[in-house]
């Protein structure tokens, strides 16, 4: 499944303080290729001197058992069978009967200062689907759990591999390519240093989800890129290598709504934010949203749970979308007043989906309709700051009937119940009139 980790409002914030305001953020998978190979490498293990002593020592007795190796040097029987195994598949010794004896290669290894040691191994290549260019360390490690298998499964057993480009299989050119990054730099692809030749492979398809930002700038120029979509605050380094890549395509990227039928009889209706990808080429660079307000009220209704909306409360072009917020949207039954009056105090909200259908958080402008919603916005602040119903109280000028009206519009009963008591209850106990009444 893809779960981007993205702070969003920490990222939305960091953006806006850069003069950017981000609009919506959609998703494409990205071709991976996982090389499985088997591979001749050059190498010093960290085993070489036990090697050496196990080569010497049968050499200078004609034959050693691992029991004699036991008694002599005190090291469980598993250590000695475990290199013997090890060092008969690099042709050094041979391993019968619990008999090591050494081969002529094993001498060369023990006698040659500048003998190569050559060992086959089994590694792992992550590389493009497309260049098949060799990828960074990152996706060996903490990039390595984002990585989607063409194999992988939803819990109700949908395949969640979804590419939006076609993979390109390997050639031996793939090959070359991992043989030709300097020896200095492998360490940074994950490529072993003594690395010779890859004498055989085979590969998995694996997908990227890579996270798209639309945005306008202080002049309301639309701006598209690549973000990574998995860092608490956003990094683009492990990625930008596909930015310049796909710059003409991301360029054309938009927010679709998509109905599809859920069954055949068609009488229900699945509605999703989807981006235009598999049409790509029929798209300008010039517009985020394509579609109407209309389309866009399904969303807003479903995200604050309204049964429905005015023409006049939804604003919307081809980059912002936005939501009016007044007194008679806020006070239809039902709907979700939490939600709405902390979106008021943010000025904005989103609208959140899977991004594995991709889109995955569509932004929307919220303006503040009348002067009934600011003030209710005022006092739901207020709260956040002081819990002291007398010092509310003493905010209004002791004017109980407005404040009252706005607590029961907020849904506050608890404060309301406290103002209540505050006001009657105590009074009540506190006053000598009412005493001597007792």
């Amino acid at each position: 499944m893809i779960h981007f980790n993205l702070n969003i409002d920490t990222f939305y914030d960091l953006e806006y303080d850069n003069g950017i305001e981000v609009k919506a953020i959609a998703c494409i998978e990205y071709p991976i290729l996982h090389i499985i190979a088997k591979t001749l490498e050059v190498m010093e293990e960290d085993y070489d001197e036990l090697d050496k002593f196990i080569v010497q020592t049968s050499l200078i007795n004609v034959g050693f058992s691992i029991q004699e190796f036991t008694e002599l040097t005190g090291l469980s029987p598993e250590v000695f069978i475990y290199r013997a195994n090890e060092l008969v598949k690099q042709d050094y010794i041979t391993f019968k009967a619990g008999i090591i004896t050494p081969k002529e290669t094993g001498l060369n290894f023990l006698n040659n200062p500048v003998f190569k040691r050559e060992i086959q191994k089994t590694r792992s290549f992550v590389i493009d689907g497309i260049t098949h260019k060799p990828l960074q360390s990152y996706f060996y490690k903490e990039g390595k759990e984002y990585l989607i298998s063409e194999y992988e499964k939803d819990n109700w057993g949908n395949k969640i591999f979804n590419p939006s480009i076609i993979h390109n299989p390997p050639t031996n050119k793939t090959i070359e390519l991992i043989l030709s990054v300097p020896i200095e730099e492998r360490s940074s692809y994950n490529i072993p240093v003594g690395l010779i030749e890859i004498l055989d492979f085979d590969f998995v398809l694996l997908t990227y989800p890579l996270a798209v930002e639309f945005s306008t700038d202080s002049e309301k120029k639309i701006n598209k890129k690549i973000i990574d979509g998995f860092s608490r605050y956003m990094s683009s380094s492990s990625i930008e290598i596909w930015q310049e890549m796909l710059e003409n395509e991301i360029g054309k990227l938009e927010v679709l709504i998509e109905e599809k039928a859920e069954n055949r009889s068609r009488d229900t209706k699945k509605i999703q934010l989807k981006n235009n990808w598999g049409s790509i080429k029929y798209s300008s660079s010039d517009k985020i949203f394509s579609f109407t307000s209309e389309q866009l009220k399904y969303f807003i209704c479903k995200n604050y749970n309204i049964s429905n909306i005015s023409n006049e409360n939804i604003l919307s072009n081809e980059y912002e979308l936005s939501l009016c917020i007044d007194s008679k949207l806020f006070l239809t039954e039902g709907v979700n007043k939490k939600k709405l009056i902390e979106a008021c105090i943010r000025k904005r909200d989103y609208i959140y989906q899977y991004p594995g259908i991709g889109v995955w958080l569509v932004f929307i402008k919220i303006i503040i309709g009348d002067d009934f919603i600011q003030n209710l916005v005022s006092l739901y602040s207020l709260l956040q700051e002081i819990k002291s119903v007398e010092e509310i109280l003493t905010r209004y000028n002791n004017d109980y009937q407005t404040l009252r009206q706005y607590l029961v519009a907020l849904e506050q009963f608890e404060t309301l119940e406290k103002l209540d008591i505050f006001l009657f209850l105590y009074s009540r106990n506190s006053n000598p009139v009412y005493k001597n009444l007792n």
